[in-house]
């Protein structure tokens, strides 16, 4: 077991409570946010669904739950899975989203701050505290993002748009060792003014409906429930909760098996993926995802107009791609100040992490005749590239199909349909990014660019440096 001292190990549990407790607040984002402004009534009083209103309560008696069985997953547990009141059961996602929030938290501060992963940072609070504080900015919106997606097949542009804020920030204090600067008279630099410029451009000229926008789906992002009651999600039954809570149990106890058996650095990744699947077993196999739903998404899916309709966006993008193209061959006398490298850094990860995305739902549907991608998945990526910055999103953008796949292999043999929302696994990959970006990148660029080994006998992690070979003396 890797050696830590006391202040480590007292971090370490505070940043696991705090991300258990930060679950908890996801539990009501993910169920609220896409229908804030629905009339609700509780207690004999009607009014609009906002994230702080109505309180905690069981949707069945209708009794405020109190704040000391409201505790993140202690609570559930306190409770056997059943209201208070009623005893009616409380689904296992709730406890399952909090116990994987604060796994995923806790695997990135000892990531980075015990494996560093993070190329050995100092874990000063401008070294490397205020950098993480973006992660778990990051880790939080996608999480909440793949819940509502998975949910509703929807995704709030709010979340996309809240991390795209944080990295932007970021570039005051000093980015993170993931995004790399960007030389502003270079061409990239200037790829990503012009760009920029283009992109507000367009935006500027939908509001003023000077552009036509595309699909009437895209254009409702907060789901059906406008004008009348949210649906109700029927309890499952204990039956139904063992096996999650059993997989989340064996889940938590390999993790613990890996910081005993196993140095910190796998030990880190493993406390990763092993947050990542209690979350999504905690989520995708949500009730609402009937068949019902898919053959709705299918039908949104297969408009008679999708080539029609989407070459609207292509006239949206045209600004963006033109003014980025024009801006490289300008001769712009930008200086070389390291927060301007910052911001060109950032905003060249959002423009080719939102760009690649859009170009493929473009071309998917092109091709097909029928909306190849869902129109919130460009945002997110955006999101996304803001944060892993423009070279790991080739990383991001070839896991999450992999990881798709595998899910929609397990849904062939559950039987299920194979109606998968894209965004849980674009924020599964970038999550995942974050430990191994720099690193696949790396290694990939040794395998185009190979040098020869330097110790056969060592070895060496994807992405790191090559060690000098041991003397005789050493030895």
């Amino acid at each position: 077991m890797p050696k830590m001292e006391f202040p480590l190990w007292l971090m370490a549990g505070f940043i696991f409570v705090l991300g258990c407790c930060v679950g908890s607040f996801l539990n009501v984002v993910i169920w609220r946010l896409p229908a804030r402004g629905t009339l609700v009534t509780f207690q004999n009083r009607t009014a609009r669904l906002t994230l702080s209103w109505p309180p905690s309560h069981c949707p069945v008696c209708q009794n405020a739950i109190a704040w000391y069985r409201n505790i993140p997953v202690f609570g559930w547990l306190c409770l056997r899975g059943k209201c208070h009141t009623c005893r009616v059961a409380i689904s296992p996602r709730y406890p399952l989203v909090e116990l994987g929030t604060g796994l995923l938290f806790l695997s990135l501060y000892l990531g980075f701050f015990l494996a560093h992963w993070n190329s050995g940072a100092t874990p000063t609070i401008f070294g490397g505290a205020l950098p993480m504080l973006l992660y778990l900015i990051f880790v939080s919106g996608l999480l909440a993002a793949s819940a509502i997606d998975a949910d509703f097949f929807i995704i709030p542009l709010e979340i996309p748009y809240l991390i795209m804020a944080a990295a932007l920030a970021s570039c005051i204090f000093g980015a993170p060792k993931m995004l790399p600067a960007v030389v502003p008279a270079s061409v990239w630099g200037k790829l990503a003014l012009g760009g920029t410029v283009g992109l507000l451009l367009s935006n500027v000229l939908l509001y003023l409906k000077v552009m036509p926008r595309s699909f009437d789906i895209a254009n409702c992002p907060r789901g059906d429930w406008s004008d009348g009651p949210m649906p109700l999600i029927p309890p499952p039954t204990l039956k139904q909760s063992w096996p999650q809570i059993i997989a989340g149990i064996v889940i938590s106890i390999i993790i613990a098996l890996a910081w005993l058996l196993c140095v910190a650095r796998v030990a880190a990744f493993v406390t990763m993926i092993g947050g990542m699947l209690v979350f999504l077993i905690g989520v995708l196999p949500h009730p609402i995802n009937v068949p019902d739903d898919s053959r709705q998404v299918l039908e949104e899916s297969d408009d008679i107009n999708a080539r029609r309709e989407i070459s609207k966006e292509i006239l949206f993008l045209l600004p963006p791609i033109g003014l980025a193209m024009v801006a490289a061959f300008v001769p712009l006398p930008l200086p070389a100040e390291p927060w301007l490298a910052r911001l060109l850094g950032v905003l060249l990860g959002l423009l080719v992490g939102g760009g690649t995305i859009w170009l493929t739902r473009i071309l998917g549907t092109l091709v097909m005749g029928r909306v190849a991608m869902g129109a919130a998945d460009a945002p997110l990526m955006a999101a996304i590239g803001a944060v892993v910055g423009a070279p790991a999103v080739a990383v991001v953008f070839f896991l999450a199909p992999i990881l798709g796949l595998i899910w929609a292999m397990v849904l062939k043999v559950q039987g299920k349909p194979n109606i998968l929302p894209y965004g849980p696994w674009l924020s599964m990959a970038a999550i995942l990014t974050l430990f191994v970006g720099h690193p696949v990148i790396n290694w990939y660029a040794g395998q185009l660019f190979p040098k020869p080994p330097v110790n056969q006998s060592t070895i060496i992690w994807p992405g790191e440096p090559a060690r000098p070979a041991a003397t005789k003396n050493q030895k």
